[in-house]
């Protein structure tokens, strides 16, 4: 019963997150949710971002912090193999392996200084934010540049092209409402 407690709980935290960051970010657009905001976890949210250790682990400031803690922290046997990766496979078949270990140690979901770096670059999601760290760090061990301006245009064009079909359905949805009515 804890368990599914503090489940739900850091379910509810996310979807809170994620729809404060809709709102910031969206702001022109309509973003919908039945969540309410609860202020304790943005305040706790925004606590966390200006931190730079929690629970006593190092939180990068941006990606070539992050970069180069992965230099520091990883076996030069997982470089290795994760080098010799294509690019496409670095991204799919690490995504929750290597993908989880990066979100977990430095608090991409529960927020970190790190998440709030991506979204000050328009990268809202934590998949995404996740996504990039792996694709730059796949590049770096290759010597290739990471151009980060093109993946983080990416990552944003994704996610206004998921927030205009969010808000297509919900317009179709109310449409459909209203014709009951």
């Amino acid at each position: 019963i804890v368990i599914l407690l503090t489940m739900k709980t850091m379910n509810r935290f996310i979807l809170t997150l994620c729809f404060c960051t809709s709102i910031y970010a969206f702001s022109f657009s309509q973003v919908v949710s039945n969540i309410p905001v609860d202020s304790a976890q943005i305040k706790e949210y925004e606590r966390r971002t200006k931190l730079t250790r929690i629970d006593g682990k190092y939180i990068p400031k941006d990606l070539n912090d992050a970069l180069m803690e992965l230099d520091k922290i990883m076996e030069e046997g997982a470089k290795k193999k994760f080098q010799a990766y294509t690019e496409e496979d670095a991204r799919t078949k690490t995504h929750f392996s290597f993908g989880k270990y990066i979100n977990a140690r430095w608090s991409i979901q529960e927020g970190s200084r790190l998440t709030a770096w991506f979204q000050k670059c328009k990268i809202y999601n934590f998949d995404d934010m996740i996504d990039c760290v792996i694709t730059a760090y796949h590049r770096k061990l290759n010597d290739k540049p990471i151009q980060f301006e093109e993946l983080a245009n990416y990552y944003y064009k994704k996610q206004m092209a998921v927030t205009e079909k969010l808000k297509k359905e919900k317009e179709l949805r109310d449409s459909k409402k209203r014709k009951k009515k």
